[in-house]
């Protein structure tokens, strides 16, 4: 009993020195809290006379009154704009307009490739956009033959950004489409890229012809249609390839509005590279001056190796070298290029240096060279009145004219005009002989021809 009574005196004490120690807090709290209100209210007195001062002091008083009109000014003409966004816009380039529209059935014209495009919108929505999905439309499904105005409308576009489009309709003309069936031709593509000592031979086609579809108003303006093969610089073996088959006007410009069946077809090439060996000759024209003539000449190539089309190299026997004689003052040493003849395509040579001697001018005459007649029409008998022959006056140097001999000279008379029976005076004679060194003068430069019988 003694313990339990000693605890609650000691609860009591407890209670007293806890009761006191918040008291003097509570006293100190309440001095804070008085010092602070005090301070807090001085401040409140000093800005209230600061401000009685500024605002009516007659020397502040109309600045005040100025920044409070531009205050308000700015409030009222511009604020609603703060809490707009910054709008941009974006020009998206050219994009194609997509045409719906049954294309087997018919064909539309004046309809834009291509149009400009404008986005418009936050900056934000602009920088997340993908310009790539956006579809530029002309729905022309539900129309038919005739002449209609199209608004072209904008698909995939975001919600917040408005797409400017220009131009934004177009006026179109629709017609209905038919078929025509077309021969095919061939061209090479990027055939100067090739070696020039190949040859490409026409090409074997799948097929002779096409079919095209497109208005009859089209087909009419087709002048032709064409295989295009292509070739590089790598083409030098036989080859196949797919063709594309495309249609030309007769100005040759592409058609594009035409739907072609088939669009391309298989093409098989040979590549080849005929060639032959041939003598250089030289061949001076005009007169070498100080009456001199030219006696002998050498080349540092005697043949040269021809490419081109094997008809056109069957034809050539040698290759002309033409130097002007009227330059020729004094024994000397020239380079000269090396000419392509019609049908040559390259030469293993571009360059013949030719060194050339000079020797006195001479003459001597050739008798009773024989006159040939040539470019006869058939059905007709031509026969030369007075002499056949004729003589030819040989000029060179003495070394060229003595070898040769009336065998190397030729005279001709071309008929090819004549066309019916007569008498015909004063036809030209032409005189040429083997030898380009020496040159040639006929006696008599014309001659009578009779002629009979009528042209088939």
């Amino acid at each position: 009993m003694a313990k339990n009574k000693k605890r609650t005196q000691l609860s009591s004490e407890g209670k007293t020195e806890l009761a006191k120690a918040i008291a003097e807090k509570s006293q100190n709290f309440a001095k804070t809290y008085a010092n602070v209100e005090n301070q807090i209210g001085k401040f409140f007195r000093w800005l209230s006379g600061w401000l009685d001062k500024l605002l009516f002091n007659q020397k502040h008083g109309k600045l005040v009154a100025l920044v409070l009109a531009l205050f308000f000014y700015i409030a009222m003409s511009g604020g609603e704009d703060l809490f707009k966004t910054d709008e941009i816009s974006k020009s998206l380039g050219k994009l194609k307009v997509e045409q719906r529209i049954s294309t087997e059935i018919y064909e539309v014209n004046n309809l834009p490739d291509e149009v400009e495009v404008t986005a418009i919108g936050d900056i934000s929505d602009i920088k997340n956009m993908k310009s790539q999905n956006i579809k530029i439309v002309a729905n022309m499904t539900d129309l038919t033959e005739g002449t209609h105005d199209v608004t072209l409308e904008v698909e995939n576009a975001p919600n917040r950004v408005k797409i400017i489009v220009e131009p934004s309709n177009a006026t179109v003309t629709i017609k209905k489409k038919v078929i025509k069936r077309f021969s095919v031709g061939f061209d090479y593509v990027n055939r100067s890229s090739m070696n020039n000592r190949y040859d490409l031979s026409e090409p074997e086609l799948e097929q002779g012809e096409v079919f095209v579809r497109a208005s009859k108003d089209t087909l009419d303006k087709i002048a032709y249609v064409k295989a295009l093969i292509k070739v590089d610089a790598d083409t030098t073996k036989d080859f196949e390839q797919q063709a594309t088959i495309v249609a030309y006007d007769q100005d040759g410009n592409k058609m594009d509005n035409v739907d072609i069946i088939p669009g391309d077809m298989k093409a098989k090439v040979k590549v080849t590279s005929p060639s032959k060996d041939v003598k250089l000759t030289l061949v001076p024209t005009g007169n070498v001056p100080d009456n001199k003539a030219i006696e002998s000449y050498t080349m540092d190539h005697e043949t040269i190796t021809l490419y081109g089309k094997q008809e056109a190299l069957d034809k050539i026997d040698e290759l002309p070298i033409t130097i002007p004689a009227s330059t020729l003052t004094q024994d000397r040493e020239i380079s000269m290029p090396v000419p392509l003849m019609n049908g040559v395509s390259a030469t293993n040579v571009d360059v013949v240096n030719i060194s050339i001697k000079l020797a006195d001018l001479k003459d001597t005459v050739v008798k009773d060279v024989p006159i040939e007649i040539i470019n006869g029409t058939k059905g007709l008998n031509y026969s030369i009145s007075g002499s056949k022959t004729s003589d030819v006056t040989v000029k060179g140097a003495k070394k060229v004219i003595d070898k040769i001999e009336k065998g190397d000279i030729k005279i001709t008379v071309d008929v090819s005009k004549i066309d019916k029976a007569g008498t015909y005076n004063d036809m030209a004679l032409s005189v040429e002989g083997k030898n380009k060194l020496a040159t040639y003068e006929l006696k008599n430069a014309s001659i009578s021809v009779n002629v009979t019988g009528s042209a088939e």
